[in-house]
């Protein structure tokens, strides 16, 4: 029989049983963190629902953001308008009697674009809003695809192109157009000994609208100073045609952006539930007992009323159609009831949530809150994040220290073993010899009889 070798072979159960319990400590280490990490999610995931509830009170919490405004009129196709901000709300009287126009300069004919010459010397182009007139120099040889390059490279505020009328013999034509319109952008082109003759197409002007009987003119055809905050476009004219223009508050934008509101703050009242759960009712989430989110809930409660000092018909969220569910804490928004109470008292109900003369309002007050909560120094979420985040780099730095102790271990319960299974085969093979040794002298030949 041969001698086996020093090996863990004999012992490889007990060798792994051991290293098991080795593991343990490391094991227990990686499901503490595993539970950190769980919390840290959690509060991350609060944190976004608090960024997103900052967000819907953006909408809301100052007369600028909470006032939705939007332009009405009676002929579209004529004239529009958006506001951008707060504006006064009135109706108004229009006429547009002529739309500002772009100076366009057409040259005679020619039977194509980069063959004929089209003449040398000297052309001026002259805009009357310019204190100099800009020079075209006119090459021997040149064509009309040559001097649409030179007029386009200048930059002086005009566009050049080249036209295919299809009015054959001469269908190709040179096109000179302001790129601003208004009587100040008027163009004035000089040809002189070229063979192109420009003849006025259309003579630049300014925007001709009567507002309220009063005229007005602009360089094009947009409106942008006459009421703050309101832009008219007009797209047409009608000389004659009375259009009437609104601007008004727009109730289902501001509608909106409320049920917004109630939607996310609701998204936090439900994660905050989660949370707390009481263990009878589920398994309760991560942050039980977390007193960073009930500090977070208790802030968001209270700033659900508004200053007291205000006066009216409204003057809270329940009197509006948003109450409180006194079980879950979520609110309930009665969206007809809302909008009955913009319709009648749009202004009231915006003092419920913006900063007034009267103080803070729900938007504002929420804001403020939830930027406290997230203050990178001192806010309750965001140190919540940084203290787990700790927790998370001590908890890296003791596994990493077990693990290099488990190696060593592991090395020197597998060193002994081996050691120990090597004296006992050397034991195994010294007692085979001697069997063997003894064995043959007891059974050696024996005398006959």
């Amino acid at each position: 029989m041969g001698i086996r070798m020093p090996g863990v072979t004999q012992y490889g159960a007990l060798v792994d049983q051991l290293i098991q319990l080795e593991k343990q400590p490391v094991e227990v280490a990686k499901r503490r963190k595993d539970k950190v990490l769980e919390e840290k999610k959690e509060v991350e995931k609060l944190q976004k629902y608090l960024v997103e509830l900052d967000s819907a009170m953006s909408s809301l919490k100052t007369k600028g953001d909470f006032y939705k405004m939007k332009v009405e009129s009676s002929h579209p196709d004529i004239i529009e308008g958006v506001v951008n901000g707060f504006a006064q709300p009135g109706s108004y009287e229009f006429e547009v009697r002529g739309l500002a126009k772009n100076e366009k300069e057409l040259a005679y004919g020619f039977p194509d674009k980069d063959k004929t010459e089209v003449g040398f010397g000297y052309m001026t182009i002259e805009r009357e809003d310019q204190d100099e007139p800009s020079e075209v120099i006119i090459e021997p040889g040149a064509t009309l695809q040559d001097v649409v390059q030179q007029i386009n490279e200048l930059d002086i505020g005009v566009r050049a192109l080249v036209i295919n009328t299809k009015y054959y013999p001469e269908s190709y034509r040179l096109l000179v157009i302001s790129e601003t319109s208004g009587a100040e952008a008027r163009v004035n082109i000089d040809e002189d000994t070229t063979f192109m003759e420009f003849k006025e197409q259309v003579t630049g002007r300014n925007l001709d609208v009567l507002f309220e009987d009063v005229p007005v003119t602009d360089e094009d055809n947009t409106l942008d100073e006459l009421l703050e905050n309101v832009i008219f476009y007009l797209k047409r004219s009608e000389p004659g045609t009375r259009i009437q223009v609104s601007v008004g508050y727009d109730i289902d934008k501001t509608l909106a952006a409320i049920k917004t509101f109630v939607e996310k703050y609701n998204q936090v009242v439900t994660f905050a539930a989660e949370q707390s759960k009481n263990p009878s009712e589920g398994k309760p989430g991560a942050l039980s007992g977390d007193s960073s989110v009930k500090q977070v809930m208790r802030g968001l409660q209270q700033s659900l009323f508004p200053n007291g000092q205000l006066t009216g018909k409204h003057t809270t969220l329940a009197e509006i159609g948003i109450t409180t569910n006194p079980k879950s804490g979520e609110l309930m928004m009665d969206e007809s009831k809302v909008r009955a109470a913009l319709t009648e008292n749009y202004e009231g109900v915006a003092k419920i949530f913006i900063r007034s003369k009267f103080g803070e309002g729900v938007g504002d007050r929420l804001a403020n809150k939830i930027k406290g909560y997230r203050d990178p120094e001192v806010g309750v979420v965001r140190s919540r994040i940084r203290g787990l985040d700790k927790v998370i780099k001590n908890q890296d730095q003791d596994i990493e220290r077990r693990e290099r102790q488990l190696v060593s271990k592991e090395e020197q319960i597998k060193r002994r073993f081996s050691v120990l299974e090597g004296q006992v085969n050397s034991m195994q093979a010294q007692s085979q010899y001697l069997k063997s040794k003894f064995g043959q002298q007891d059974g050696g030949p024996q005398g006959g009889g």
